[in-house]
């Protein structure tokens, strides 16, 4: 049975970090409520984040280890505590979030995290598990150690493959082994990945096919092209996560 947040849909649109730009093309600070409000009113369908913890313990909303490049601060997330780092103005004006904050503001939303940092872990399956929000986060990392810990504190939370896994899963399809491929993606729910890495190829037809005969989902980051989001769905990927997902939106509403 499929799991709430990954319930039949149309085309996901996973807005990345919120939407930076907007109406009048004025730029939004990543990751703050401005920005998810953003995104949500220009047609994502899901909001895909970025967690750290604070000195205290606190899940932020923060993709960078260090606020030098959204705030011209050099301080890392993890050597303030929340009231401290919630009291920094970003460049754009607007101000950190807890992951609290966000599944509480955006209490409809479904909400991707991707886990930052070890100490984000424990942070984060504390908050969705006090606000009883299983059914609508998909745990990721690009680290498998990260993801694992943060799935075991949540047991039967969607998930989604780490690069590790991904490596595994294309040299399965590689090969050609049904039994690998089964293993290389076992206990995930999806594939959040780019169409690329080097000289490696993630976007065939073939690859989405054999992925998702195995109950897991394809979606492609980060997609900012429309035609290159139409091709994706024609060729069976479940979603995308795009920087411009109005213009996504848009372009697969035609």
């Amino acid at each position: 049975m499929a799991k709430p947040y990954l319930s039949p849909a149309a085309f996901r649109l996973f807005a990345h970090r919120g939407l930076q730009v907007g109406l009048a093309g004025e730029q939004i600070d990543e990751n703050t409520e401005p920005a998810f409000a953003r995104a949500l009113v220009a047609g994502a369908t899901y909001l895909e984040v970025d967690v750290r913890a604070s000195r205290d313990g606190v899940s932020v909303v923060c993709h960078d280890e260090t606020l030098l490049r959204v705030a011209g601060a050099e301080v890392k997330v993890r050597d303030l505590d929340w009231t401290e780092l919630a009291a920094i103005p970003l460049n754009n004006g607007a101000r950190l979030m807890s992951l609290e904050q966000l599944l509480v503001s955006f209490e409809s939303a479904k909400v991707n995290i991707d886990i930052k940092s070890m100490d984000a872990a424990a942070a984060t399956a504390e908050v969705i598990i006090r606000l009883k929000a299983h059914d609508r986060v998909l745990v990721s990392s690009f680290s498998e150690k990260r993801r694992l810990a943060t799935s075991r504190l949540l047991p039967g939370v969607a998930t989604s493959g780490s690069a590790k896994r991904l490596l595994m899963t294309w040299l399965a399809h590689k090969v050609g082994s049904a039994a690998l491929l089964s293993k290389a993606l076992r206990g995930l729910d999806a594939l959040q990945i780019p169409t690329s890495s080097g000289p490696l190829r993630f976007d065939s037809e073939s690859f989405i096919r054999a992925v998702r005969a195995q109950a897991v989902e394809v979606h492609y980051w980060t997609i900012n092209d429309p035609a290159i989001a139409l091709e994706l769905r024609a060729r069976g990927a479940n979603g995308v996560v795009s920087d411009r997902i109005d213009l996504i939106a848009a372009a697969l509403a035609e």
